[in-house]
């Protein structure tokens, strides 16, 4: 088979496991310690594949059919070959764009797998979850079976249904560049991706003759104003109940909501949008971060965004908001299992129980929060960070002001590097020194907190250094 510029695609080809390679070689590069190493066999997998992969790509005929490609059932395989096929130093995503290929280049360990391979392991395999397994209603490979996955697709399948054309196209764009601010700074990537996406869309060859050439109802104009919103918020529904305060999600949303154009029904069904990217892009960092739970939390996002798209934002129990923000970010335990143990861990701590509620509701954004306390992997000492955190803030500022702070673990160092001076009780130190002498930056053996009240964003950051 010959299609879009790809001759000779085989049976084979077309429906090779990529997610299931690119799984394995990556966790392999997980066990590797030394970067050249690791490089050196990341290297090696990507010309193995290469080689197996028999096809010959005309690069000028692929550019030219690129949107019949993106508008094709099979989008997502066709994606993966380019991918997975190199032509020298580069594969053909990297040949189609510049931005696609830079954001390549990051790579990621921690808790994200298919990152080590580079970042566009994981953005394939969130556009095939998105626009293959989902529309399709197909169960995916690397879950071996589980029948929780299987009704998560099937409910996300009844969703898809609702999108039209037009809708599906932005969806499949969206998923493609939804992480290309990274290529700058991974710290700040869906605001930063903003500025990337109009240079991205041109390097992809999309403009208002071709969408108008496919029958796509808006101009390129729009299309851009709708990726860019998205691109921003792409992190928003997976906010709610952990990383972000709902009233922080709230007023984002209607943000969103006001910077949608009015085309389409863009505005009534980005929910839907939103929630089946999410659901991929949590899974493309690695499987294991969902269950039942976890998509419970992300279909309530989506359920919040509809009930402020009607302007009736629900009003949701605190206690139960902060246990699940918890458990949200540091992953393996569940409700229930951290609500029996909720008060014993506070009064061992001498936590009060009223004030961490409050201020676990009320924290306006935790930026990180959910890789770092998943590698410290202990709740306790995930509360004692939190609140400790919480009384920073309380003694260089105020209570009150809590609910306008974002907490940022910058990530400049590795997560081990953070959990080894929370377990070591070094940051513990540096912040009760912090308080006695009511600093607003102070350092301490590795640890730096930095404290800015005099900013409309007041960011408190914990940094190692």
């Amino acid at each position: 088979m010959d299609k879009y510029g790809i001759k000779n695609i085989t049976e084979e080809v077309l429906n090779y496991e990529y997610d299931v390679h690119y799984r394995e070689v990556a966790l392999k590069l997980k066990t590797i310690k030394d970067k050249d190493e690791c490089n050196k066999y990341r290297k090696t997998e990507q010309q193995k594949l290469s080689n197996t992969i028999d096809v010959k790509i005309d690069f000028e005929e692929l550019k030219n059919h690129l949107m019949d490609l993106l508008l094709d059932e099979d989008s997502a395989k066709f994606l993966w070959i380019l991918y997975s096929k190199y032509s020298g130093e580069e594969n053909y995503i990297d040949k189609l764009s510049n931005i696609l290929k830079l954001e390549n280049n990051v790579i990621r360990g921690g808790t994200n797998t298919y990152k080590m391979n580079g970042w566009m392991a994981h953005t394939l395999y969130v556009y095939q979850i998105a626009n293959y397994n989902i529309p399709n209603n197909k169960e995916l490979t690397n879950f071996n079976g589980r029948a929780d996955i299987k009704n998560h697709i099937g409910e996300l399948h009844s969703l898809y249904k609702k999108l039209d054309r037009d809708l599906i196209f932005v969806l499949r764009v969206f998923t493609l560049i939804h992480d290309i601010g990274v290529i700058e700074e991974v710290k700040l990537h869906p605001e930063i991706g903003v500025r990337y996406v109009d240079k991205c869309i041109d390097e992809l060859g999309i403009t208002d003759e071709m969408l108008k050439k496919y029958n796509i109802g808006m101009n390129l104009k729009d299309l851009n104003q709708i990726l860019k919103v998205f691109v921003r918020h792409h992190i928003l529904i997976t906010m709610l109940s952990t990383e972000g305060s709902d009233s922080y999600v709230e007023d984002c949303y209607r943000d969103l909501m006001s910077n949608l154009p009015d085309v389409k029904n863009i505005k009534e069904l980005n929910p839907i949008i939103l929630f089946i990217f999410a659901y991929g892009d949590i899974i493309g960092v690695d499987e294991k971060l969902m269950d039942q739970a976890k998509f419970n939390r992300v279909k309530e996002g989506f359920n919040f965004f509809e009930a402020v798209a009607q302007n009736r934002a629900p009003k949701r129990d605190k206690e139960k908001v902060a246990i699940e923000r918890i458990c949200d970010t540091v992953g393996k335990i569940t409700y229930e299992e951290l609500s029996n143990n909720f008060n014993a861990i506070l009064q061992k701590n001498n936590i009060d129980k009223y004030d961490f509620i409050e201020d676990m509701y009320n924290i306006k954004f935790m930026r990180f929060a959910g890789p770092l306390m998943k590698t410290v992997n202990n709740v306790e000492l995930t509360i004692r960070i939190y609140a400790e955190t919480f009384d920073i803030i309380k003694n260089i500022d105020s209570k009150d002001e809590i609910k306008n702070y974002t907490i940022i673990f910058v990530p400049d160092k590795h997560e081990d590097e953070f959990a080894r001076h929370f377990n070591n009780g070094n940051f513990f130190e540096c912040a009760e020194k912090m308080k006695v002498e009511k600093c607003e930056t102070f350092e301490f053996k590795n640890v730096r907190i930095e404290l800015d009240k005099n900013n409309p964003e007041k960011l408190v950051q914990i940094r190692i250094v």
